[in-house]
């Protein structure tokens, strides 16, 4: 059985879904901040594998000239207290998503060297590519490629990475590649606050770019391009191997202003990496519009679909047709929530 809310609070339209299973195990939730809407998913298991508890979306009603992001830290709190009341959320422990735009990331490139003398060599790098003094920010830094192939050294345990289409070019000579993001710490502090004052305990903070990769692609080792189609704007990312190797956040939501910046992407990624898109994955709460996705699909010259971050999650059959809808909203939320399962 479920039950589904429609409720006004603060300028804002929450839509909320709560079904029980009965007794109920161990659950984590996933909070997507968005710059439109606050997502949340709790995911729990089923046997071996994740199993949809329960999601709540608060939405900015259409037409507003606010967005979630212009509100006050008490009116967020307020919020998300809102949601964990009235969706009957059980969980308490949250993964919480960093936006693409408040973070900062590239790829720089570094001799092979031996591992305890890379962490320093990567900070020293960091100076030239962060815009910000260093004593401002938490880095975070991975092997993406190289010598060491998938090993990764982090600054803070708690925060992943993305990477910006404004990477460094490679070294010449044996390189290994490392994907740097630099995560202000008054970003880390306001949110880790606003979900600590709401009643849950943070676990990790995660840039979105790893989440969507996690839920829509897990582990597929084949190259892909996923597009975030935001209410405010647009996050392209390029993922290969199963690294995210480049990616952008374009604060427009015109289809022209975004296929000029994807082809961009593309011809960057072709050069760099010699290598083609094999598909291209739509995620976002615009990711359903027939119009913008007849239009990708037309423009783009690789096979175009709406991406499903429940694919790899279990759910009550009573809801498919509402998952199908809303789902593409959800990947970031579900990703986070999946990051217990790798």
């Amino acid at each position: 059985m479920f039950l589904c809310y429609y409720l006004n609070i603060d300028r804002t339209l929450i839509h909320m879904l709560d079904w029980l299973f009965g007794a109920k195990s161990s659950t984590q939730l996933g909070i997507d901040l968005g710059s439109a809407s606050i997502k949340i998913v709790e995911l729990g298991r089923k046997g071996e594998r994740a199993y949809l508890v329960n999601y709540a979306l608060a939405q900015v009603k259409t037409g507003a000239v606010f967005s979630v992001i212009d509100l006050k830290d008490d009116e967020i709190i307020k919020l998300l207290r809102a949601l964990i009341v009235e969706a009957k959320l059980d969980g308490r422990h949250a993964v919480v998503s960093l936006p693409v735009e408040k973070t900062f990331s590239t790829v720089i490139s570094l001799p092979v060297m031996p591992a305890n003398e890379l962490a320093a060599a990567v900070s020293f790098e960091a100076q030239k590519y962060v815009p910000l003094p260093l004593e401002e920010v938490v880095l975070d830094w991975t092997v993406i490629s190289g010598s060491d192939g998938g090993a990764s050294k982090s600054a803070a345990d708690s925060i992943q990475g993305g990477v910006s289409a404004e990477a460094g070019s490679p070294a010449s000579g044996p390189s290994v590649q490392i994907l740097l993001l630099a995560v202000p710490k008054e970003v880390i502090n306001r949110v880790t606050n606003l979900v600590s004052q709401a009643g849950l305990k943070v676990d990790a903070l995660e840039q979105e770019s790893f989440s969507l990769a996690r839920s829509l692609i897990g582990n597929d080792k084949n190259t892909f391009m996923v597009i975030d189609l935001g209410r405010k704007g647009t996050d392209i990312i390029v993922l290969d191997q199963g690294f995210i190797k480049l990616s952008h956040n374009l604060e427009s939501t015109n289809k022209e202003i975004i296929l000029m910046e994807i082809d961009r992407i593309v011809n960057i990624f072709q050069m760099r990496y010699n290598k083609k898109i094999g598909q291209c994955l739509l995620a976002g709460g615009r990711a359903n519009e027939k119009e913008l996705v007849d239009f990708l699909s037309s423009k783009l010259k690789m096979p175009v679909k709406v991406g499903d971050p429940f694919a790899r999650v279990g759910y009550d059959q009573k809801v498919a047709v509402f998952l199908k809808e809303l789902g593409p909203q959800f990947s970031i939320a579900t990703g986070l929530a999946m990051r217990t399962e790798d």
